[in-house]
Formats: C-alpha cells, sequence, structure tokens
C-alpha cells in the first residue's frame, strides 16, 4: 500500500461524477499542476485547507490562471451528504465523488487519513504523496 501513488511515477488515473453530473477522468485534467484533494463535506481539516489554499495569493492567481486546477474528491458512499455540501467548495475547484467507489475498494489509492493531498504536475508525476498541508502550500508558492 505504501507503494502505491508514491513520488515519481505518474499518478494512477480514475473517473468521478463531477457536480454537474459529468463523468471525467483525473488525466482529463489538463493544467501545469493539479492538487488532487480526497477529502470528505464538514471535515474541518479539510475546509481549514481549503481556506488556506483560497487565502494564499500565490495559490489563487495560479488557479485563476489556470497554471493550477484543485480537484478535490470524495470517496465515500454518503453521496447526499455530499450533495449538500456542494456550495462549501470555491467554484474554481473541480468538485466530484467516486461514482463506482473504486478508489477504496480496488486501493487505486491509499487514503489512510482525510484530507489525503497530492501534488501532480501536467503529466500526473506524484510531486507529493498524502502530504501536510504546510508541505504542499510551501511547494505551490514556489510554482
Amino acid at each position: 500500500l505504501a507503494r502505491l501513488n508514491r513520488g515519481g511515477p505518474p499518478a494512477a488515473d480514475f473517473s468521478f461524477t463531477d457536480t454537474r453530473g459529468r463523468i471525467r477522468t483525473l488525466y482529463g485534467v489538463k493544467a501545469e499542476y493539479t492538487v488532487l484533494i480526497f477529502g470528505n463535506p464538514g471535515c474541518k481539516a479539510c475546509m481549514d485547507f481549503m481556506e488556506a489554499m483560497e487565502s494564499t495569493p500565490v495559490v489563487a492567481e495560479a488557479v485563476s490562471s489556470g497554471r493550477l486546477q484543485v480537484v478535490d474528491v470524495y470517496i465515500d458512499r454518503e453521496i447526499d451528504q455530499w450533495k449538500a455540501h456542494i456550495p462549501d467548495y470555491p467554484a474554481t475547484w473541480i468538485n466530484g465523488y467516486d461514482h463506482g467507489y473504486t478508489i477504496r475498494t480496488d486501493l487505486i489509492y491509499n487514503v489512510r487519513g482525510i484530507p489525503s493531498i497530492y501534488l501532480l504536475d501536467a503529466d500526473k508525476t506524484v510531486l507529493l504523496k498524502d502530504a501536510p498541508e504546510e508541505k504542499v502550500l510551501d511547494a505551490l508558492s514556489r510554482l
């Protein structure tokens, strides 16, 4: 499990359903960098990270310019809870849920805790795996 999606090789691709009901894939997200978050609605640590991302000027600029995409994916089964919290997420982020529940059941990613945060480059190479908020923000500030 520790070797799944570790730094260096490309991240595993997967599909998810976005807030508009469209099926998307991780590899279909086009940007110089992608922050991939596995989180839960109402999770305090998830909300704290979201606020930190939005309040960091260089990150906000990278998102608004399209250099950075933020993909937040809900991986549990209570889809009604996720839908109720859609307004809590920034409109500039790509939000979705794992419609096939494959991320956990097929062990595509080893999500040990929420939020689980990855930083990927344009080729979806893993730059940071399950990194703490401070490390991700530090890396993003150097983009």
